[in-house]
């Protein structure tokens, strides 16, 4: 009896389209991965940018020139007499960072709301 050489072919092609798509999709996978690495890169230059801001109003420092920050007074007052709690937004990379904290009177810059 004369072997089916027919039944290897298509053994083999089948092989072949399912090693293409695993690749395939470990490539789609490795794209995600890359691009959500850059969004949490950028979440945390946006935190670091807030917290940068912040601790220079604490330490009496002025802001530093061109600084993506904003800073809004809150309307809840301070225990703590020439202090007031301010809130500092800030963006980077399209993602946003927010810190609460309080800092000195007269540490608010004079865009600050």
């Amino acid at each position: 009896m004369r072997p089916r050489r027919g039944w290897v072919f298509v053994d083999v092609l089948m092989a072949m389209i399912l090693v293409t798509l695993i690749a395939a999709m470990l490539a789609a996978a490795a794209g995600w991965q890359q691009r959500a690495l850059l969004h949490l890169a950028d979440a945390r230059a946006a935190g670091r940018t807030a917290e940068s801001a912040l601790l220079s109003m604490q330490s009496g420092r002025a802001l530093a020139p061109g600084s993506k920050v904003h800073v809004r007074r809150l309307a809840d007052p301070s225990n703590i007499p020439g202090e007031i709690w301010v809130q500092v937004d800030a963006d980077q990379g399209g993602r946003a960072a927010t810190l609460v904290g309080l800092v000195p009177q007269n540490a608010v810059p004079a865009g600050g709301s």
